[in-house]
């Protein structure tokens, strides 16, 4: 598919941000569309494969934020306009920040709520500090953490000590790029189902629908190859640090599930992938999933999950009628930026919506649970 006409866009913040956006275009490609934003040009000039652009230059001397929350919000909001240039054909704009620093703490939050004034979609891909970093960082990074959240539609928050599990012997280049990679490998994967025909599409409208019906997610990886690939996908998916080991998929609310694989691929495979995944799960969880096949994966079998913390359908947040609420899905063609802002509209009028972790509190809490009432 043409980038230009994707409708998809990844977007790196800060040094952190950028590395992890450059690796996911490494993995998928030059049609993956990607900018990318830091204060620091030292750092910037290291990123390979994707261009950085510099915030607040003039502000900063090009330094950085030097770990400032306050200096990273400015140095967007120096070059917000350009930022929204570089991003007006998006629909849905997927972000990779590292909270702790400055820029990707102080930045993110900043451009992401200016994307979602414009009528975008975002889901916000973050990391949060090692243990060994310090407490300051840490605070920072929890500090961020409600304000990114209430910035993005929905937020993907993975510690960097769950990403680097088992690398704690590797050399530290050999493990920043091993992270690196399992970090791209999900990213280009979900642009692959996205954007690729297959014969079990997962769309742009799905995951859009998600995104604006589901609360915070956290993201997993794994694959397998060979005999029983499907099961040992699954099995290492749910044993994932990504996914809190299987507590991810058991609390979620919604998930979903990306499986590339090769022509060689089994419907079986496919179903069994499924039913493991499945079983771990509540009974009531919300399942959405695509398959991608591509003749280079004969043989292999990978799978990327998001595990969403709630999830409310469009009936339940517009109280039953379409009319009343807060949500339009499906969206496509010029009128989608317009109606990807309806979802935040509150039941009480054309004001925002009281919206809390991914659910709108102006719903009543009976409808918003599906709870039952006794008349």
């Amino acid at each position: 598919m043409n980038r230009e006409n994707s409708g998809l866009l990844l977007l790196g913040v800060g040094g952190g941000g950028c590395r992890f956006a450059a690796a996911a275009r490494q993995a998928f490609g030059e049609e993956l569309a990607a900018v990318a934003y830091d204060t620091d040009e030292a750092a910037a000039r290291s990123v390979t494969g994707l261009r950085v652009q510099l915030l607040g230059a003039t502000r900063l001397n090009k330094q950085g934020a030097g770990g400032v929350h306050a200096n990273g919000r400015l140095a967007a909001q120096d070059d917000l306009p350009a930022v929204l240039a570089a991003c007006k054909d998006a629909r849905i704009v997927v972000a990779v920040a590292c909270l702790g620093g400055g820029t990707g703490g102080g930045a993110t939050p900043a451009i992401l709520k200016a994307l979602r004034a414009e009528g975008k979609v975002t889901l916000c891909f973050a990391t949060l500090p090692f243990a060994f970093e310090g407490r300051d960082r840490q605070q920072n990074a929890e500090r961020d953490r409600p304000i990114l959240e209430q910035s993005t539609d929905t937020l993907v928050l993975t510690p960097l000590d769950d990403l680097y599990a088992g690398q704690e012997t590797a050399p530290l280049p050999e493990a920043a790029a091993r992270a690196e990679a399992v970090m791209a490998a999900g990213l280009s994967l979900l642009w692959r189902l996205l954007l690729t025909p297959g014969y079990i599409a997962f769309d742009a409208a799905r995951l859009q629908n998600m995104l604006v019906n589901a609360g915070p997610a956290r993201f997993g990886f794994a694959e397998a190859s060979g005999e029983g690939r499907a099961e040992a996908a699954a099995a290492a998916l749910a044993r994932s640090p990504l996914l809190r080991r299987g507590e991810a998929l058991a609390g979620g609310r919604a998930l979903a599930v990306g499986m590339l694989a090769g022509p060689d691929l089994r419907l079986a495979e496919v179903g069994a992938a499924m039913d493991r995944l499945r079983s771990l799960g509540r009974p009531d969880c919300h399942v959405e999933m695509g398959v991608v096949l591509e003749p280079r994966c004969e043989g292999r079998l990978a799978l990327v999950a998001l595990a969403f913390e709630n999830w409310t359908p469009a009936e339940a947040r517009s109280g039953g009628a379409a009319a009343d609420g807060d949500l339009l899905i499906g969206v496509a063609g010029k009128d989608g930026q317009k109606d990807a802002k309806l979802h935040r509209r509150s039941k009480f009028g054309d004001v925002e919506a009281t919206v809390h972790r991914g659910e709108n509190l102006d719903i009543p809490t009976y409808q918003r649970r599906h709870i039952r009432l006794d008349r």
